[in-house]
Order: C-alpha cells, then structure tokens, then sequence
C-alpha cells in the first residue's frame, strides 16, 4: 500500500506533507510551490519528479505551472479553475486529457 503523505525538502528541513492536504503545485523557474490548506513549501524539483509521487487518481496536470489535486476543485469556468481564492489557468495542451479524465472517473456529470 503506498503512503498518503510525501516529504519533500526544502531549504534546510525535510517537510510531511499529507496529499490530502494538498490544493495545488505552481511551477516557478527552478521551484516547486506546494500548497496547502497549512501552508506553502517551495523545493528545488520538477513537476516530472513530484508527479511519479503523486497519486494519479487525485492529482492532474492541467498546465505548464500547475498541478491541482481534483478533489480540491470548486468550479471550473472558462477553461479555468477554482481553488480558494486562487484561480488556475487550463493550457490548451492540457485540456482535453483534463476533462477526459474528469468524465472517465465519473467525477463529472
């Protein structure tokens, strides 16, 4: 069974992070942006290192800088997302293997 919790460094600590609490991951350059609903962690990886971690099933890319964790969605309007107050672009290079995967695991109606 694979963990529901991920450490990833930053600076100089190692940080738990549940995937449960995860809202969304921002690319910024070199740096990762994890945040959550307790607090935002940037580390030095790659969107393509974090996703192997990730659960497939909860976590989506949905454009260059982003990765959203579906069950944190409140809306989607406009080719974007809703998470908080944070609104999150859906890339044209994104979108169809987003919403694609939205109706084949019967999250959308």
């Amino acid at each position: 069974q694979k963990p529901e919790y991920i450490f990833v460094k930053t600076e100089y600590r190692i940080e738990k992070i549940d995937f449960k609490d995860i809202f969304y991951i921002q690319g910024m350059k070199d740096y990762l942006q994890i945040v959550s609903d307790k607090k935002k962690i940037m580390t030095l990886q790659s969107f393509k290192n974090i996703l192997e971690f990730l659960p497939k099933k909860d976590f989506i890319r949905v454009h260059n800088s982003y990765v959203v964790s579906i069950e944190k969605i409140e809306n989607i309007e406009r080719n974007r997302i809703k998470i908080g107050e944070k609104i999150i672009p859906i890339s044209d290079s994104y979108k169809d293997t987003f919403f694609t995967l939205l109706h084949e695991k019967k999250y959308m109606i």
